[in-house]
This record gives C-alpha cells, structure tokens and sequence, in this order.
C-alpha cells in the first residue's frame, strides 16, 4: 500500500509539471523603462518549471542514493554471515561496516572541490563507476582486512556522487518544486533498499544463512545500469557552465530542459555572467571553505553539520541495528520481511517530508522531526527490552515496539530531506557544492561511529536498545540548536552571481 501511494504521489506531481509546462512557477518577465530585460538564469529555470528534464535529472544523478540504499543495506545484512565464515570478533564486525561511512566522508571532501571546479556531471559518473567496481572486487574478499580495505573505496565512490548530485539536483530545480526533488531522490535510497531486502528474502527469508558473496555482487547491478545511462542522458548544470563562461553551453542545456518540459513561448536567453576569476589549484581548494566557515555562515554550518550527524547515526546507526534486533525479537513474521516492511514505511515518510517542506519552512520542519525520532527510539527500545525478557506481547509492548520501528523509518526520512535541502540551500554557486559536501561528510562521522557504538555499547551493557537511547538524546540535542539558525531558506530563490558570498536572506 505505502509503494502505491508514493509512486501515485510522485506520477500526479510529474503528469502536473509536464502538462502545464511551467509546473507550479508562472512564466516570468522582468521589464525596466518599458523594455524587457534579459532575465536571470535563476529566472529561466523558474519559467522552463517543472517536469521531465528534472525526473531526468532526478533518476540518472538520483541513483547515487539509490546504489547507496542498496549496498548499505547489504553489508549491514551480511556482517553476522561474514563474522561466522571468518570468526570475526565485535570490532571487527563494526569495522566492517564504519569502514564504508569513512570512505565516504573521504569521497564527500574529495567532491566538494572536484564539483565545484570540474562540475556536478563528472563526480556521479566517477561514482557509478567505483560503486560498480569495488563492488565486485567485496564479493571477492579473501579475508577481514581485505574486505574492509575495498568496502572503504566503495564508501569513497559513493561519497562522491552523492554532495554532486544533491547541488545538480537544486541547481536546475524551481523554487517550489525543490523539496519534492530531494524527497524523489530520497525515494532512489529507499528502492535501493527494497531491492538489496528482497535479494536477502530471495536468498534465505530466516537471514541464517546468507550467500554473502552473491548478495553483494548482485547489489552491483544497478550502478552498472545507471553509468551507461547517464553518460548519454544526464545533462551538466547550467549554472555551474554559466559561472565557468560557457554561455554556449548552459544555452545548450537551457534548451533541452525547455523542449523536456515542453514550456514554449519564451526564450532561455539569461544575463551572462562574468567568468570565473582565475586561479591556482591550491585556491581552488580553499577558496570555497572560506565561504562556507567565513562569519557569516560559521554557525550555520556548524549546526547544519551536526544535525548532519545526528541525523546519519539515527538512520545508518539504526540501519546496522535492526538485523541484528530482529532476529532476536518477534516482529511477527520472518525477519527478511521485516526489513522489507521497514523500507517500505520510508516511501510514506517521503511523502510526509514533501508535504511538510511545501508548506512550512525548513526549521520547524527539522525541530518536528528531531522530536518524533527522540519519542520513537525510546519507544521502540521499551517494547524490544520487555520482548527480550518477556517473549511475546500483544498489548502495549507490542504496539511500542512496532509503532516506534514504523515512526524511526518514517521521521528519519523526513529529517534526510528537510536536512539535506536546507544545507545545499544556504551557500552561494561558487562555494555549494562544496558546503554540501562538507555537511554531508560531517554527517557520515555519525554513520561511521554509529556500528562501533552500538557493538561497544551491546558489550557493555549486554542489551541491544542502549543505542537506542543514546541517539535519542543526540535528537534532544540538536532540537535545541535548531533554533539557533540564524537562516531560513523557505521560498528563497538561489544566487548565481560568481561573487555572491552572501547567504540567502532571513
């Protein structure tokens, strides 16, 4: 029910975007002194609306995450079955898993300046690649240090992509349409998901006894599928070709977009900007964290990091958990299956996220999220504990422990979108990519801790909810310095001045 909802969701939103040509932003005309003026490109992008150029978008750049849910998925699935074959000891298996979030961070850092100076187009191609690659090469692995020096690149490879792909995303994007985007593309992870759950289901329903090696090989298809597609289909961003000079170019793709969308009757014609002012690869690299740490960001993004983090200890730290809990604990049927319905429940919280980001600003919508994780986490902690010393219960145990599994999937979902919009939103063109990928990678320090915390914890206390309790108080936490944003993003259009260093107003 919850897939056919969210795909019917995201069908009308599409079949609306392309009928009328200008999605939901009217056609614009900027006069002065009774003659039209060339418009803005942020203009041009407003007029051409939504439609099939940005699902182009969406689903060619999109499969980053969509490669992400899927491996994720898997090694978190696999690790009990590798830690038997090879005799693994707690830290290791933890290892097994952060290793993937540290290559990731590596590949987050490496694409702030890589996107920011060779574009948004190259990293996700880069991505595909290295997912594909180093995939194969895991299901190859002869020993521990082996399969955690190559599950290591394959975090790099998605770490990437993934900061590219988010800027690409809000660059050719409306205003308006902007939070539905990230939520589709969140809605990629989430299919990720379900394909790696069924392989497992396909392979053994109980999870006892995994193939391993097949499983993640298999989890290498689609990235195989999305490299060849997107090398002839997924377009670079106008803007960032606008910024580099190459009007031409970003005309190119300006018109493309246009006939996409099938929104006539206006030219794509936008106020060229300067180029780009020259400078050393050493400036390259720096200049962009200047922007993005310079007073007048610092706090933001310093919280934005952190609820980054947060964020990803919560999902990831809670991905890695939940094979491990629900084989121990009656979920009501085969744990195989629960996996599949805890994915599913993402695609509602999708839909909850792009509701809640249409209409309410970015803000409040990340401080409703943060408390409705908190209240799950505890309350799926209290009903796995009286499971575990008690077997069985059908009364209010039961409805805590399901309810607060249903709400961790479907408010963390909508923490991704809303979190992960207003970080790409919040940096001009010459610094965003990188700012993305730099709040993006912060967050992958939680996913990265979250399994060495959760089996460091389970040592020490010898119960598998401890965690759980652990990331509800970081949700306190970051609820509070939420409100210390100095910036709101909602309905605010992006700059695309080369030497814009200002944020977007309050």
């Amino acid at each position: 029910v919850a897939a056919i909802v969210a795909t019917a969701f995201v069908v009308v939103a599409v079949q609306v975007g392309c009928v009328s040509g200008t999605g939901m932003i009217p056609q614009v005309s900027v006069k002065s002194g009774g003659k039209d003026e060339v418009q803005t490109l942020a203009q041009v992008i407003e007029c051409i609306g939504f439609g099939a150029a940005q699902m182009r978008a969406a689903l060619l750049g999109g499969g980053v995450w969509l490669a992400d849910g899927s491996e994720l998925l898997l090694i978190a699935t696999v690790t009990r079955d590798v830690s038997k074959e090879w005799s693994l000891e707690a830290w290791q298996r933890g290892i097994v898993v952060s290793v993937v979030f540290m290559g990731i961070l590596m590949g987050n850092m490496i694409c702030g300046p890589l996107g920011d100076r060779l574009g948004r187009r190259l990293p996700i191609l880069i991505s595909y690649v290295g997912i594909a690659t180093f995939s194969i090469l895991s299901a190859c692995a002869q020993g521990f240090y082996q399969l955690a020096a190559i599950r290591l690149f394959v975090g790099a490879s998605f770490g990437v992509g993934q900061p590219a792909f988010n800027t690409l995303c809000t660059e050719v994007t409306p205003t308006h349409w902007r939070i539905f985007m990230n939520s589709f593309s969140s809605g990629l992870f989430v299919v990720g998901e379900l394909y790696s759950a069924l392989l497992v289901w396909y392979d053994d329903p109980d999870m006892r006894r995994l193939d391993w090696r097949w499983l993640l090989l298999m989890g290498a298809i689609p990235s195989v599928i999305l490299f060849v597609l997107a090398s002839f289909l997924l377009h670079e961003a106008p803007s960032f070709l606008a910024v580099e000079g190459k009007h031409e170019k970003a005309k190119e793709v300006l018109e493309s977009m246009q006939r996409d969308n099938r929104a006539t009757g206006f030219s794509v014609d936008f106020k060229q900007l300067p180029p780009r002012r020259r400078s050393t690869p050493v400036q390259a690299i720096v200049q962009p964290f200047q922007v993005i740490f310079s007073w007048r960001l610092l706090l933001s993004t310093i919280i934005v990091i952190y609820s980054c983090f947060t964020l990803n200890t919560l999902f990831y730290g809670c991905l890695y958990a939940f094979p491990q809990v629900v084989t121990d604990v009656d979920m009501s049927s085969a744990p195989a299956v629960s996996l599949i319905i805890g994915a599913l429940w993402e695609l509602p919280g999708i839909c909850l996220a792009t509701v809640c980001g249409a209409y309410w600003p970015r803000k409040p919508v990340m401080a409703g999220y943060l408390v409705a994780s908190a209240l799950s986490l505890v309350a799926f902690a209290m009903g796995a504990n009286h499971h575990i010393e008690h077997g069985t219960d059908h009364g209010s145990y039961d409805h805590l422990l399901h309810g607060g599994y249903i709400g961790i999937k479907v408010f963390a979902c909508v923490g991704f979108v809303a979190v992960y919009q207003y970080s790409t939103e919040i940096y001009p063109t010459v610094a965003r990519t990188t700012g993305t990928a730099a709040c993006i990678a912060g967050g992958r320090l939680g996913g990265m801790i979250a399994p060495m915390v959760f089996e460091k914890m389970l040592a020490i206390t010898s119960s598998l909810t401890a965690f759980f309790y652990f990331v509800a108080a970081l949700c306190i936490c970051n609820f509070v310095l939420v409100f210390l944003l100095p910036i709101e993003t909602f309905g605010k259009s992006l700059e695309d001045h080369t030497d814009e260093t200002q944020p977007l107003t309050h």
